[in-house]
């Protein structure tokens, strides 16, 4: 029975190399690429593949865009997303799309290869040492942001997320039309409730939550 493989990757050589290695493998066929995310979903969806071999960090519709949207109507293609360096926030949140393999790019080409036998064997190469850290890690810091972000305001709230940006402080004072004084206030009420003493500390315990977009609790 053979395995078929899309993959998905920004630069034109590797993606051209890995499917060249990977079709020469006996029982796999290479039936598509694309140099995109959104283009790669539209054609993956067409061609529905075994494997989708795909790149993480690509500009705009990134890897992890196209293993969510894959999961919502295409779950029959599994994925495998290859990686230079993810961070953990990242290797969380590829992990939870139900991506079934992560391989770092500077692994030898006898691992991927690997990777895609186990994952077309219905398994899964999760690595503990690439994901196992990242998960128990970034696990605890979604539950506390979630648990102290609750005991903000929404005005907070919405400080909180501009503050998330990196925007000056001036900035964000004359956005939200108050005083650099009236920031300052919310400021220290913000990182009293969130248990942290700088912007430093907000950063890293917000990164990349969707709770910053939200609307909790009152004035």
């Amino acid at each position: 029975m053979v395995t078929t493989v899309f993959i998905v990757d920004d630069h034109p050589l590797l993606l051209h190399g890995l499917g060249d290695l990977i079709a020469r493998e006996p029982g796999y066929r290479v039936v598509g690429s694309a140099l995109d995310g959104r283009s790669a979903v539209t054609r993956i969806r067409q061609d529905l593949p075994d494997i989708a071999v795909i790149d993480l960090n690509m500009p705009g519709f990134s890897g992890l865009d196209v293993a969510v949207e894959l999961g919502k109507e295409t779950p029959a293609t599994r994925c495998v997303m290859l990686t230079a360096g993810a961070s953990q926030g990242q290797l969380y949140d590829v992990v939870m799309a139900g991506v079934a393999g992560i391989v770092l790019k500077e692994s030898a080409v006898g691992t991927l290869l690997r990777c895609i036998d186990q994952v077309a064997s219905g398994g899964h190469w999760l690595p503990a040492e690439i994901v196992g850290e990242a998960l128990e890690i970034e696990a605890s810091r979604r539950i506390k942001w979630q648990k102290l972000s609750s005991r903000l305001t929404r005005r907070e709230m919405e400080i909180a997320r501009l503050v998330a940006t990196d925007k000056p402080y001036g900035r964000i004072a004359l956005d939200i039309g108050i005083s650099k004084g009236t920031l300052k206030i919310h400021m220290n009420n913000i990182y009293r409730k969130l248990e942290i003493a700088s912007r430093a500390q907000l950063l890293q315990l917000a990164a990349g939550q969707t709770g910053l977009n939200a609307r909790i609790g009152g004035e």
